[in-house]
């Protein structure tokens, strides 16, 4: 109980963290790339001039830079890398985003073929200062004489692949004919000047036909791009919180089953109903608040290893630094603590009024709802979860999708008791034809055993959300095949692109259209493994329920004759059992669940789910897996049970 408190909080943990620290990094870069620099000013019409007179000087900018670029190409032993020329007046550009240099000198004699490169490119290449490295500008080669190595940070950080290299602005000027002096101009506000204030205050004193002004971080953009990252983790973490709730609530029916017993006594002794419940509960916050606490230290080591495979992914691999919101570890403790005193709850305050005689002579039983009911109020709930998406205007497919998975979720919890009754009477004839009496009594436990049927209810949980997270992942290939389909294209760029460089792109000779696609990338595969390792934990904890509530039963079967050996291959069958009907329910679910997803994700696009069925064929094998792993602990618990004992307590 204690470890699935501690795994969703730390997931939890990490979906708040995930974010803040994607969207910070993206901060810095940007940046870093611009220095204090808020707003561009770039050319519309080759036309237009664009040099040190086309800002005016105005009070509500602080300094400006004045950019030139030129695209370059570096070859090595048949590898090509793109290299991006810059040149500025430095006076200008230290004002804005001084270069820094590895070895801590300053820039002074840069003039002539003298090239400054940054310190990955010239690790990569085995560059040297002072070495000579030939460049093809325009399919002509020009050489340049390393001036010196900088550091990869200010001007020479970017978010494509390729190297950014400072070249003298009067070199570049002269090698290169381009209609403006500067390619953009680079402004930083004033003390007091937002960038949205300088921003508006140029487009109204600049053409609107001949010269773009825009922001150049874009703050609303990094912000959708980190909840974007976040997304898949807060899925995990909702299947994780969800399956915690079973595994709390079968937990303290573990607790209280083993100390029926000592509350007994208590009560027999004049013990209250409130003094009972307030000792267990006081217990579950003890577990809420020691998961809590421990999921912090270990989402952060969880937060670490996945930004350093984001990082990896980042141009050049970046390193992703950890941001750790306060109110993130709040939350993540309070929803650890609210989470185990309310799945602790109802064991809980049912332990503590029931009846003295009840306990005392070990009469206890669990009252059970209608069958009619249950099934009735599921095929309700599931009807409308599958028509609420298909129906919903699009305005708010977003909030009828997380209702629709809700309620196909609730929907196949009241479905499987029945449905478990069901498949059940089926293999009592199967098995005990095919497995004999062992087998006809496995299928007989299975029905209207409600820790079986919690077992299958946390196996289609965790194997329906690791076959909906692999199913979304894959989403990206046929996304793009859809767009792409009928087009005639002839290349395609992969890399962070802003709207400047799509307009530049789409002013390149040559190219009729530009479609700029936004993809999602999958890093949360691997996630799945807390939900399994949490299943695992919680079909443990029902099994250990199971076997306590039938020790007795199992004792009178040992004294009739029932051998350990008999007794392994009855519980086998069973978790085998559970495992299959858990990956049916999690195949049917999890497939309504993606269609729900993609109705969400899609309303606008052409495309059905391209469904794997190796998928969905090793979601069953993992639900056989792991029952049938579970089935051990029961088994050992079983070869150390003192028959003489039990029989003398029934």
């Amino acid at each position: 109980m204690l470890l699935s408190v501690l795994l969703s909080s730390s997931l939890l943990f990490v979906s708040f963290s995930i974010g803040a620290s994607y969207e910070s990094a993206q901060q810095k870069m940007a940046r870093g790339m611009y220095g204090s620099a808020a707003v561009s000013v770039t050319a519309l019409q080759s036309a237009a001039e664009l040099d040190d007179d086309t800002v005016p000087d105005i009070p509500e900018i602080k300094a400006k830079a004045g950019i030139r670029k030129q695209a370059a190409m570096y070859s090595q032993g048949g590898y090509y890398e793109t290299v991006d020329l810059v040149s500025a007046n430095l006076e200008q550009l230290n004002l804005i985003n001084r270069p820094r240099m590895s070895d801590g000198s300053g820039i002074t004699g840069f003039s002539g073929n003298q090239i400054i490169l940054p310190d990955r490119f010239t690790s990569k290449f085995g560059v040297s200062k002072g070495d000579t490295v030939t460049l093809l500008i325009n399919n002509f080669p020009v050489s340049f004489e390393v001036f010196g190595i900088a550091a990869y940070d200010t001007l020479f950080l970017r978010q494509t692949r390729g190297a950014t290299a400072l070249v003298p602005l009067d070199l570049l000027a002269g090698t290169v004919q381009q209609p403006q002096k500067y390619s953009e101009i680079l402004l930083e506000p004033a003390d007091g000047v937002t960038a949205g204030e300088l921003k508006s205050c140029l487009e109204e004193k600049l053409p609107q036909d001949r010269y773009h002004v825009s922001e150049t971080v874009d703050e609303a953009q990094i912000a959708a791009d980190a909840r974007q990252k976040s997304m898949p983790f807060f899925l995990i973490s909702f299947f994780a919180l969800t399956m915690s709730v079973f595994i709390i609530y079968s937990s303290y029916k573990v607790i209280t089953l083993d100390r029926l017993p000592v509350i007994g006594t208590f009560r027999s002794i004049g013990a209250e109903e409130r003094t009972v419940t307030s000792i267990l509960l006081a217990e579950s916050l003890v577990y809420g608040l020691a998961g809590g606490l421990l999921g912090i230290p270990v989402g952060i080591a969880v937060l670490k290893v996945i930004l350093h495979g984001m990082g990896k992914g980042l141009a050049q691999g970046i390193e992703i630094p950890a941001v750790i919101p306060l109110p993130g570890i709040a939350i993540s403790i309070a929803a650890a603590v609210i989470v185990s005193l309310l799945s602790s709850w109802i064991p809980v305050r049912r332990a503590g009024r029931l009846p003295v005689k009840e306990v005392v002579l070990g009469t206890v039983e669990e009252k059970k709802r209608p069958a009619r009911y249950t099934i009735g109020t599921a095929v309700i709930l599931g009807a409308v979860s599958i028509v609420l998406p298909r129906i919903a205007p699009e305005k708010l497919l977003y909030p009828a999708g997380g209702i629709s998975l809700l309620g196909l979720i609730a929907a196949a919890i009241l479905f499987i008791p029945s449905f478990t009754n069901f498949v059940a009477r089926g293999l009592e004839r199967i098995y005990g034809t095919v497995f004999g009496n062992e087998g006809m009594l496995a299928a007989r436990n299975m029905r209207d055993n409600r820790n079986v049927t919690q077992n299958i209810t946390l196996l289609f949980i965790s194997i329906s959300a690791v076959i909906s997270i692999s199913a979304v992942g894959n989403f990206v290939t046929s996304y793009i095949s859809d767009i792409f389909q009928g087009a005639e294209l002839e290349g395609f760029a992969d890399g962070s692109m802003d709207d400047d460089f799509i307009r530049q792109v789409k002013g390149f000779e040559g190219i009729e259209e530009v479609l700029p696609v936004q993809v999602l990338d999958d890093r949360v595969h691997g996630e799945g493994s807390f939900i399994l390792l949490m299943a695992a934990v919680g079909i443990v904890n029902n099994l250990l329920i199971n076997y306590m509530q039938r020790r007795r039963a199992i004792a009178m079967y040992k004294s009739a004759g029932l051998s350990s050996r008999q007794n392994v291959k009855m519980m086998l069958i069973e978790g085998v059992s559970a495992g299959l009907i858990g990956a049916a329910a999690a195949i049917a679910v999890s497939y309504m669940e993606i269609q729900t997803i993609f109705i969400v994700a899609g309303p606008k696009i052409s495309i059905k789910p391209d469904l794997d069925a190796a998928i969905f064929l090793a979601a069953g094998a993992m639900g056989i897996v792991v029952t049938a792993a579970g089935s051990v602990v029961p088994i050992l618990k079983s070869r150390q049970m003192k028959l003489l004992e039990e029989i003398k307590f029934e």
